[in-house]
C-alpha cells in the first residue's frame, strides 16, 4: 500500500530504498522521497582560521573534501552542494534535496549579535547563507553566588516589555523576551530550543527595517563552551 514515487524518470514502489548517485541514499515513503548523504561531510561554516571554505573533488572517490582557500573568492560557491543530483537545472526544484544546517551559536554572549546557517530551501535549490539576529541575555552584572549547591538559572522571562535595539533602530513592537541565565557550577548557559520570527525595526530618517530574530523557548546548562569565552 502507499503511493509510488517518480524521480529523475523513475518509479520507485513505496518503501523501496534507492541510489540516485554514490552521494545519496534515498527511500520511497507513500509518494514522498527522503534522502541521506552517504558521504559524512559536515558543512564548514566559515570562521578566522578558514574564512574562505570550499569543496573540491577528490579523483577516484565519491564525496568531496573541504580546503580553506585564502583568497576572498565568491562565497557562494562555499555553500554550494551537489544537491540536485547531477540533472538539468531546470528540473532542480522537483528533484531537490533540500539541505539545511542547524543555526550557529550566537555571536554575542551578551547583547545583539547573529547566528547563521546554510540552506537550499528555494526555488533554485542553491546553498545560500542565512542570518538571523540574536540575544542570549543583555549585558547586565549578573551575580548567581546568592544561588545554594549547583542550581543554576537556565530560562528567564524578561519581567518588563521591552524593544529590541539594532545599529540605531528600534522595534516597533515591545517584547517580553525570555534570557538564558548563568550556571554556579561554571558550566556555560546557552539556548537550547528556539524559534525565528521577523521584527520589524524603525530607523532615523523614516526608515523601515525587517529582520528575523531568534527568540529562546528554553536554555540548558553544559560543558560545551565556547573558547576564550569569559561572559560564560
Amino acid at each position: 500500500e502507499g503511493d509510488n514515487c517518480v524521480f529523475d524518470g523513475m518509479i520507485y514502489r513505496n518503501g523501496e530504498t534507492f541510489q540516485p548517485s554514490c552521494k545519496y541514499q534515498c527511500t520511497c515513503r507513500d509518494g514522498q522521497i527522503g534522502c541521506l548523504p552517504r558521504c559524512n561531510l559536515d558543512l564548514l561554516l566559515p570562521g578566522p582560521d578558514c574564512p574562505f571554505p570550499r569543496k573540491v573533488e577528490v579523483p577516484g572517490e565519491c564525496c568531496e573534501k573541504w580546503i580553506c582557500d585564502p583568497k576572498d573568492e565568491v562565497i557562494l560557491g562555499a555553500y554550494r552542494q551537489e544537491a540536485t543530483l547531477g540533472i538539468d537545472v531546470s528540473d532542480s526544484s522537483a528533484n531537490c534535496i533540500e539541505q539545511t544546517t542547524e543555526w550557529s551559536a550566537c555571536s554575542k554572549s551578551c547583547g545583539m549579535g547573529f547566528s547563521t546557517r546554510v540552506t537550499n530551501r528555494n526555488q533554485q535549490c542553491e546553498m545560500v547563507k542565512q542570518t538571523r539576529l540574536c540575544m542570549i541575555r543583555p549585558c547586565e552584572n549578573e551575580d548567581p553566588s546568592d544561588k545554594k549547591g549547583k542550581k543554576c538559572i537556565r530560562t528567564k522571562k524578561s519581567l518588563k516589555a521591552v524593544r529590541f535595539e539594532y545599529k540605531n533602530c528600534t522595534s516597533v513592537q515591545t517584547y517580553k523576551p525570555r534570557y538564558c541565565g548563568l550556571c554556579s557550577d561554571g558550566r556555560c548557559c546557552t539556548p537550547h530550543n528556539t524559534k525565528t520570527i521577523q521584527v520589524e525595526f524603525h530607523c532615523p530618517q523614516g526608515k523601515v527595517l525587517k529582520k528575523p530574530m531568534m527568540l529562546i523557548n528554553t536554555c540548558v546548562c553544559h560543558n560545551n563552551c565556547p573558547q576564550s569565552n569569559n561572559a560564560f
